[in-house]
C-alpha cells in the first residue's frame, strides 16, 4: 500500500531482520484462552479470533513467529512472571505488572460494562446504586479493569459484592444459572456467546469504560531479547499500515 507523506514519517527505521520472518529465532509463546470474538477454538483445534489475526500480523511484520499456547486467563500473569510465557494478549497496563514485564504500544481498545439477563428489574444507574443490595456481580479471576472502574470497585460496600469466575466462559452460565446477578466484563464476548447458546438473552446495563489494550512482554524474556519490545512495536506500525490489517477489522464489525 502506498502511503501518504504525512503517514511514512510515521514508520521509524526497521530493525534487523524485520519484514523476513527468521526461522532460526525461536518462536514466542503466547498465551490464549476462550474468549470469544477476540480468541476462541477452531473446529481445527488451533486458535481464532481477532487477537489472534491481528498478533499474527503484527508477528510477521516484526521477523518474528508466535507459538499459541492455551491456558486460563488467571494463569497467564504468573506465568509470565516465571516465564513460562513470553508474551499476553488482550492486557490491561498497569503499574504493578511492570514487576513482571513490559507493554507495547496498543493495538485495539476493549470495552467494559455492567451486564445482566434481559428484563431484570431495579437495574443500577451507576455501580454506587449496587450499594447496600442484596446481589452478586461476577468478575473474571485475574483481569485488571481501567483505572477508573477499579477505583470504584476498591470501595468495600462494592467490593464485598464481588464473585470471581475462573475463567471467561462460566460468566454467561453463572448469570442464567442465578450464582451471579451481574457481570462485569467486555460485553463483546458475553454477547457472542449468549447469542450462540440457547437460554435467556444478555444485556448491557451500563456502559463503564473502553481502554486500550496492549501485548505484554516477560521481563525475563526481554533480559534474553533486550530489542524485542521495539521490535514489536515497529511491527505494530508496519502492519497498521498493511491492507490485510484493515480486511482482518472488517471480519469483526465493531472494531
Amino acid at each position: 500500500m502506498r502511503l501518504r507523506r504525512r503517514d511514512a514519517c510515521l514508520l521509524p527505521l526497521a530493525l534487523p531482520g524485520m519484514g523476513a520472518v527468521a526461522e532460526d529465532r525461536a518462536p514466542l509463546s503466547i498465551g490464549w484462552s476462550d474468549y470469544p470474538p477476540f480468541q476462541s477454538r477452531s473446529p481445527a483445534g488451533t486458535p481464532q479470533g481477532l487477537d489472534v489475526e491481528l498478533l499474527e500480523l503484527v508477528a510477521h511484520a516484526a521477523g518474528e513467529r508466535l507459538q499459541w499456547s492455551r491456558r486460563p486467563w488467571a494463569r497467564q500473569v504468573p506465568d509470565i512472571a516465571q516465564g513460562e510465557l513470553d508474551l499476553m494478549s488482550s492486557a490491561t497496563h498497569t503499574p504493578e505488572r511492570l514487576a513482571f514485564g513490559e507493554f507495547t504500544q496498543p493495538y485495539r481498545n476493549e470495552r467494559i460494562a455492567l451486564l445482566s439477563l434481559a428484563g431484570a428489574s431495579n437495574l443500577p444507574r451507576r455501580l454506587s446504586d449496587l450499594k447496600g443490595r442484596a446481589v452478586k456481580v461476577g468478575v473474571i479471576r485475574g483481569v485488571v479493569f481501567p483505572l477508573a472502574v477499579r477505583r470504584e470497585l476498591e470501595d468495600p460496600e462494592l467490593a464485598g459484592l464481588l464473585v470471581p469466575l475462573y475463567a471467561n466462559d462460566l460468566t454467561l452460565s453463572a448469570l442464567r444459572g442465578r450464582r451471579v446477578d451481574f457481570v462485569i466484563d467486555d460485553p463483546a464476548t458475553l454477547l457472542y456467546r449468549a447469542a450462540r447458546q440457547a437460554g435467556e438473552a444478555v444485556e448491557v446495563v451500563l456502559e463503564l469504560a473502553v481502554s486500550p489494550v496492549h501485548v505484554y512482554v516477560s521481563r525475563r524474556t526481554l533480559e534474553r531479547r533486550p530489542d524485542l519490545l521495539q521490535r514489536l512495536n515497529l511491527g505494530l506500525q508496519r502492519a497498521r499500515h498493511q491492507p490485510e490489517w484493515n480486511r482482518v477489522l472488517s471480519r469483526y464489525p465493531g472494531f
